[in-house]
Formats: C-alpha cells, sequence, structure tokens
C-alpha cells in the first residue's frame, strides 16, 4: 500500500512539474469535486431518507395484515366448500346408497343435491379403485379466465372402502389471484427492506468510483491544461530573457484563441515595433552624425575657396607680359580653378543642405491629391536643389523619358508633410531618368535612341500608389539598368554612391524623410518593368495620435493593475 502510494506521488510530481501547472491542476480539481462531493452528500441523503419513508414498519405491518386478510377469506371459503361437502356426504340416503352400491340411488340422490349448492361444478362418486359409480356436473366447464376449481374429498362411509365423495367447486379466480400477487409484493418488500443496506452500500460504492474516476480524469485534464498554459508562458518568459539581452529578432508562436494568444501576439507586434524603432534611430544617428561632418565639412571647405579664386584671378590680372606659352599656362590655371572651386562650391552646398535637412511636420493629406499635385508640378525635377544633378551639375530634364503617374481615386488618409514627400518622390524619380540615361550613353552613341523603345523615349518611370491596411504604399520602378544586389543594402548610407561624380546625398535624404514619417522605404527589382523598383511605405493619419493612444493604453494598462510611471513633461 505505501509503495502504491509513493508510485502515485511519483507520477503526480512527474505529471505536474511546474507550481503553476499544481495550482491551476488543483483548482480544475477542487472546483470539480466540490459539485460532485455536493452531490454524493446529498443523494446519499435523500437515499436515506426515502428508505425510511418507504420502508417505514409500519407500512410494512399493513401489508402483512392486508395480506392476511386475503388469507382467512380464502380459508373462510375453503372451510365453507368443506363444510358444505360434509353437509352432502352426511346425507342418509346417499351413505346407504354408496354402502349398498346402488348406482341408480346414487345418481338420483346426486342428482336431487346438486341443486342446493350453486358453487359446484361437478359431483361424483367414486370406489376405491378410482372408478366412477356415480356423476352430475353443471353442463359447462370452469372457466379458467374468471374462475379456478377446487376438489375436496370425503368419505361416505366409516368403512375402509368406503366409497368417496369427490365435490368440485367453482371459485372466483380475482380474489386468489390478488392474494398470490400481494403476497408477492409483500415478500419483495420485505426482500428490499432487508437488503436495503447492501443496496445503500452498493451505490455509496458507486459514487465513489465516480468520484475517484473523475479525480483522476480532472488531474490529467487540468494538467494537460496546465501544461499547454505553462508552456505557451515559459516560452514568452524565454522570449522576453531573449530581448532583454538586445536581440529583438525573437518571434513567439501565436497558437490558440485565449488571452496569452492576445499576449503573444501583442509580445510579437512590440518587438517587431522596437526592431522597426531601433533601426529608424540608429539610421536618424547614423544620418545626424553625418549631417554634424556635413556641416563641418561645408565649413572648412567654403571658407579657403574664395581666397584661392581671388588669388589666382589675381595672377592672372597682373601678368603684363608677352610671353604667349605663359599666358596660356595663366589662362588654363584660371579657367581649372573656377571650375573646380564651382565644383566645390556646389558640392559645399549639397552638404549644407543635407546639413540643414529640416524635421518632418506631419499633417493629414490625401495621398492621391497629393500625387496629383505632384504630377502637375513636375518642373520640381529642373529644379537642381531637390536632388543631385548631372556630371556638368546641370538640371537633369525628363526628356525622352516617359514618367506615368498612376493616381487612385480613392480618398486614402495618411500623415505627410507634402514638402518633404514631394523631395522624395523627386529624388527617387530624378534617380529614376538619370538611371536610364546614363544606361543609354553607356550601350549607344549620344542621340541614339532604343530599338526596343517608343520613338524618341528611351525608358520609362512609373508611380503608382495604393492602400495598404491602415496606410498606404507609393511605388517608383523604372525599366532602366536596376540596382546590384551587392550593393542594395547600402545604397541609403550617406555618402555611398555607384556613381562617378555623386555624392550620395539623394537616397540618404530620401530614407531619412520617410524614417521622420514613421514608414519604411526598401529597395528591389521591378518585375513589371525589369529596372529598379522602390517602395515607399507610410501610415495612416493614426500616428499623428500617438500621444492619445499611448495615453489611453496607460489608463486601460492601470485598470489592470499595472504601475506605469508617468512620462517627464
Amino acid at each position: 500500500m505505501v509503495g502504491a502510494v509513493s508510485a502515485i506521488r511519483a507520477w503526480l510530481r512527474r505529471l505536474l512539474a511546474g507550481k503553476t501547472e499544481r495550482r491551476l491542476a488543483t483548482v480544475i480539481l477542487v472546483t470539480t469535486m466540490v459539485p460532485l462531493v455536493a452531490a454524493l452528500y446529498l443523494a446519499t441523503s435523500m437515499f436515506r431518507q426515502a428508505s425510511a419513508i418507504w420502508f417505514n414498519p409500519e407500512i410494512g405491518e399493513q401489508l402483512d395484515r392486508g395480506v392476511d386478510v386475503y388469507k382467512d377469506y380464502v380459508k373462510a371459503i375453503k372451510d365453507d366448500l368443506k363444510h358444505q361437502t360434509v353437509a352432502i356426504a352426511a346425507d342418509p340416503v346417499l351413505r346407504e346408497a354408496a354402502k349398498k352400491r346402488n348406482i341408480e340411488t346414487l345418481e338420483s340422490e346426486i342428482d336431487a343435491l346438486f341443486p342446493h349448492f350453486p358453487e359446484l361444478v361437478a359431483l361424483s362418486v367414486e370406489d376405491t379403485a378410482g372408478q366412477t359409480l356415480a356423476r352430475r356436473d353443471r353442463g359447462r366447464p370452469v372457466d379458467a379466465a374468471t374462475e379456478r376449481s377446487l376438489d375436496v374429498r370425503r368419505a361416505l362411509t366409516d368403512e375402509t372402502d368406503a366409497p368417496m365423495l369427490v365435490a368440485t367447486y367453482a371459485v372466483s379466480r380475482k380474489r386468489l389471484d390478488e392474494l398470490e400477487s400481494a403476497g408477492v409484493v409483500v415478500a419483495r418488500y420485505h426482500q428490499l427492506e432487508a437488503s436495503r443496506a447492501d443496496l445503500y452500500q452498493g451505490y455509496l460504492r458507486v459514487f465513489a468510483l465516480l468520484l475517484g474516476i473523475t479525480a483522476a480524469m480532472t488531474i490529467i485534464l487540468g494538467a494537460a491544461l496546465a501544461r499547454g498554459l505553462t508552456k505557451r508562458i515559459n516560452r514568452l518568459g524565454a522570449a522576453i530573457n531573449v530581448v532583454a539581452q538586445g536581440d529583438l529578432s525573437v518571434r513567439v508562436p501565436v497558437t490558440g484563441t485565449d488571452e496569452l494568444t492576445d499576449l503573444a501576439r501583442t509580445f510579437n507586434r512590440m518587438i517587431a515595433e522596437m526592431a522597426q524603432s531601433r533601426a529608424r534611430i540608429e539610421f536618424l544617428q547614423r544620418v545626424g552624425a553625418w549631417q554634424d561632418m556635413a556641416q563641418r565639412l561645408a565649413h572648412e571647405i567654403k571658407n579657403p575657396l574664395t581666397p584661392i579664386q581671388l588669388a589666382v584671378q589675381e595672377c592672372h590680372k597682373k601678368y603684363a607680359g608677352d610671353d604667349p606659352r605663359y599666358r596660356q599656362l595663366l589662362d588654363a590655371t584660371l579657367e581649372i580653378v573656377e571650375e573646380e572651386v564651382g565644383t566645390l562650391r556646389r558640392l559645399v552646398g549639397n552638404f549644407s543642405n543635407f546639413a540643414r535637412l529640416p524635421h518632418a511636420e506631419l499633417v493629414e493629406a490625401n495621398l492621391s491629391d497629393f500625387l496629383r499635385d505632384c504630377e502637375t508640378h513636375l518642373g520640381h525635377l529642373e529644379d537642381p536643389s531637390l536632388g543631385e544633378g548631372s556630371a556638368d551639375n546641370e538640371p537633369i530634364p525628363a526628356q525622352n523619358v516617359e514618367i506615368r503617374w498612376e493616381v487612385p481615386n480613392d480618398d486614402i488618409r495618411v500623415a505627410v508633410d507634402r514638402q518633404m514627400l514631394r523631395r522624395v518622390l523627386v529624388n527617387l524619380v530624378r534617380n529614376a531618368v538619370q538611371a536610364i540615361r546614363d544606361a543609354q550613353k553607356r550601350k549607344s552613341t549620344p542621340g541614339a535612341l532604343d530599338p526596343g523603345a517608343d520613338v524618341g523615349v528611351i525608358g520609362h518611370v512609373t508611380v503608382s500608389a495604393e492602400r495598404e491596411g491602415e496606410g498606404a504604399r507609393i511605388v517608383v520602378e523604372d525599366d532602366g539598368p536596376g540596382i546590384a544586389d551587392s550593393v542594395r543594402g547600402r545604397i541609403f548610407d550617406p555618402y555611398f554612391t555607384t556613381k562617378a561624380d555623386g555624392t550620395g546625398l539623394g537616397l540618404a535624404i530620401v530614407k531619412k524623410v520617410v524614417v521622420e514619417h514613421g514608414g519604411e522605404i526598401e529597395a528591389t527589382a521591378s518585375r513589371r518593368l525589369g529596372g529598379a523598383r522602390f517602395v515607399l511605405r507610410l501610415p495612416g493619419v493614426k500616428i499623428l495620435s500617438i500621444a492619445a493612444a499611448a495615453k489611453e493604453a496607460r489608463e486601460r494598462a492601470k485598470k489592470q493593475g499595472v504601475e506605469t510611471v508617468d512620462p517627464p513633461s
């Protein structure tokens, strides 16, 4: 017995390894067993009360008295029939005829006596061998449905071989059947009364077995349920430990439909947002550092440019000699210095513009209207201050490149800084146009057309937009040479460029603006046109109410008992 108990305890420890599992299993067990124990108590109380009512000694006595009454009634009937038989057998004529074996007299006497006894069915005289000497009946047999027959025998004389009078009577069957039924019922009643203790013990054993089975099933079910819950909780705890070490790539599986499922989904969304926020912060910090460096470089480069240019111009102006070779050298020097100083000034201007890039101030707008406005004012592509120019720093026109604007008719509400987002689109379209024109220059003579394109058109750029969730997506794609996979991950880094004359600031500005909009941008290959494809994702107007949403979330958390610290004002 002790070994069995130890084995059960060991099994329970293995089944319920954790504290939470044991607590949940205990709660389920108690919740299940309390109603069952209460039901068992009520059932046993009701059984005892019912048995005390039905098996009352007075009821048993009354039933016995009723059966005794039936027995006395039947006994009286039988005694009456016996008395009638004695009276018939006492007839002197009948006895004398029987003694003398006078058959004729016996038959006549029987016929004379028969009508005086209405219960008779048949009346006969038999000898010692069982042979009938004389007989008379009522003319119809006993009806088995309503009657029962009773034979009474009586000797007609005192002799040992005296003839025997046989009287057959018809008795009402109903009373005799009721007597038998009452006797069976009373016997069954006394049998149940005698065995009610055994019956009670049987019911008690059945209930105890039911409790035991229920307890075992409850423990197993509770362990299974608790194991599922604790497994998911432990999995979430392990993921939190990973996040605590700074790794935001972890995700927990989202299974089930309960609160833990919502918790896992919220955790994954929180980690994803944290990862995005970290990436944005790191990018903005990196861009901020590059902006500081650009500002210092612009300052350091800009200051000596004017003295250098003035000094060279003064030297060129002061020379009054007539040496043509030296004059040609001064002219070439002045031309080179002025050209390079101009290039450096434009570079300084780009650095200054990048360093002074303002922060986005978001307002609610209809993206469709914004894109139509951009399409109408496509002349921004001719503004060299909004993006990088060509090798000679001239504005890059969109001539020979078809630009299509696929603007949806839907009212797509987004939060944007119209001026800065316009700069983003201008830079992306400008880069696409320049990439197409540079690729055309490399593979053909200047002015030649792509044989596969329309007459006068060397490439295509498409700007499209559509709703995406609560926000929107803008896609700028072209049929140019595309972006190599080896540099796709670095094209948004400041000062990284694949152009011989580029500064690498255009796409860095684009990403900074997009990040400040709370959005994302990625560069892929265009399946539609075959060139580069930039996908710009913008959040909806929900980003404008982040503070209100955060406050609402804090209020909900406080109602759930979560301690919060008010942010600094």
